[in-house]
Protein backbone atom coordinates (compact mmCIF):
# COMPACT_ATOMS: atom_id res chain seq x y z
CA UNK A 1 0.00 0.00 0.00
CA UNK A 2 2.87 2.35 0.77
CA UNK A 3 4.39 1.74 -2.66
CA UNK A 4 1.08 2.64 -4.28
CA UNK A 5 1.02 5.90 -2.32
CA UNK A 6 4.55 6.69 -3.50
CA UNK A 7 3.58 6.10 -7.12
CA UNK A 8 0.48 8.26 -6.73
CA UNK A 9 2.56 11.09 -5.26
CA UNK A 10 5.07 10.69 -8.09
CA UNK A 11 2.24 10.88 -10.61
CA UNK A 12 0.83 14.03 -9.01
CA UNK A 13 4.25 15.71 -8.89
CA UNK A 14 4.97 14.82 -12.52
CA UNK A 15 1.55 16.07 -13.58
CA UNK A 16 2.17 19.38 -11.80
CA UNK A 17 5.58 19.73 -13.47
CA UNK A 18 4.03 19.07 -16.87
CA UNK A 19 1.21 21.52 -16.18
CA UNK A 20 3.76 24.17 -15.19
CA UNK A 21 5.69 23.60 -18.42
CA UNK A 22 2.46 23.76 -20.40
CA UNK A 23 1.19 26.99 -18.89
CA UNK A 24 4.35 29.01 -18.31
CA UNK A 25 6.52 28.39 -21.36
CA UNK A 26 6.28 30.09 -24.73
CA UNK A 27 8.59 27.68 -26.54
CA UNK A 28 6.45 25.15 -28.41
CA UNK A 29 8.95 22.31 -27.91
CA UNK A 30 8.81 22.83 -24.14
CA UNK A 31 5.02 22.88 -24.29
CA UNK A 32 5.04 19.55 -26.13
CA UNK A 33 7.43 18.14 -23.54
CA UNK A 34 5.05 19.28 -20.79
CA UNK A 35 2.16 17.47 -22.47
CA UNK A 36 4.25 14.30 -22.70
CA UNK A 37 5.23 14.54 -19.02
CA UNK A 38 1.55 14.86 -18.09
CA UNK A 39 0.75 11.77 -20.18
CA UNK A 40 3.49 9.78 -18.43
CA UNK A 41 2.13 10.91 -15.04
CA UNK A 42 -1.33 9.62 -15.95
CA UNK A 43 0.18 6.31 -17.06
CA UNK A 44 2.02 5.96 -13.73
CA UNK A 45 -1.24 6.55 -11.84
CA UNK A 46 -3.06 3.92 -13.94
CA UNK A 47 -0.36 1.33 -13.33
CA UNK A 48 -0.23 2.06 -9.60
CA UNK A 49 -4.02 1.80 -9.28
CA UNK A 50 -4.14 -1.43 -11.27
CA UNK A 51 -1.48 -3.06 -9.15
CA UNK A 52 -3.65 -3.63 -6.05
CA UNK A 53 -7.10 -4.01 -7.61
CA UNK A 54 -8.57 -7.50 -7.36
CA UNK A 55 -10.87 -7.06 -10.36
CA UNK A 56 -9.28 -8.88 -13.32
CA UNK A 57 -10.92 -6.65 -15.96
CA UNK A 58 -9.54 -3.44 -14.44
CA UNK A 59 -6.12 -5.05 -14.04
CA UNK A 60 -5.98 -5.81 -17.75
CA UNK A 61 -7.24 -2.31 -18.59
CA UNK A 62 -4.64 -0.74 -16.29
CA UNK A 63 -1.89 -2.63 -18.13
CA UNK A 64 -3.12 -2.11 -21.69
CA UNK A 65 -4.16 1.55 -21.41
CA UNK A 66 -0.61 2.89 -20.82
CA UNK A 67 0.68 0.99 -23.85
CA UNK A 68 -2.01 2.48 -26.07
CA UNK A 69 -1.43 5.88 -24.52
CA UNK A 70 2.31 5.72 -25.23
CA UNK A 71 1.65 4.80 -28.86
CA UNK A 72 -0.84 7.65 -29.31
CA UNK A 73 1.53 10.03 -27.51
CA UNK A 74 4.32 9.16 -29.92
CA UNK A 75 2.05 9.92 -32.87
CA UNK A 76 0.97 13.23 -31.34
CA UNK A 77 4.60 14.19 -30.72
CA UNK A 78 5.50 13.38 -34.32
CA UNK A 79 2.70 15.60 -35.65
CA UNK A 80 3.52 18.35 -33.15
CA UNK A 81 7.20 18.34 -34.03
CA UNK A 82 6.34 18.42 -37.74
CA UNK A 83 4.26 21.54 -37.12
CA UNK A 84 7.10 23.09 -35.11
CA UNK A 85 9.61 22.35 -37.88
CA UNK A 86 7.26 23.87 -40.47
CA UNK A 87 6.82 26.96 -38.30
CA UNK A 88 10.57 27.27 -37.78
CA UNK A 89 11.20 27.13 -41.53
CA UNK A 90 8.55 29.77 -42.15
CA UNK A 91 8.96 32.17 -39.21
CA UNK A 92 12.47 31.26 -37.92
CA UNK A 93 11.04 30.92 -34.42
CA UNK A 94 9.64 28.24 -32.11
CA UNK A 95 7.74 30.80 -30.04
CA UNK A 96 4.07 29.99 -29.51
CA UNK A 97 3.08 33.59 -30.28
CA UNK A 98 4.68 33.30 -33.70
CA UNK A 99 2.48 30.32 -34.61
CA UNK A 100 -0.12 32.76 -35.92
CA UNK A 101 2.15 33.40 -38.92
CA UNK A 102 1.18 29.96 -40.27
CA UNK A 103 -2.32 31.30 -40.99
CA UNK A 104 -1.03 33.69 -43.63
Amino acid sequence: MLEQLHFMILGIVLFCVGLYALLSKRNVIKILMGIEIMTIAINIVFVSLGKNIANETFLEFAQIFPLISIAIGAAVMAVGLAIVINNYRHAKSVDSDEMATLKR
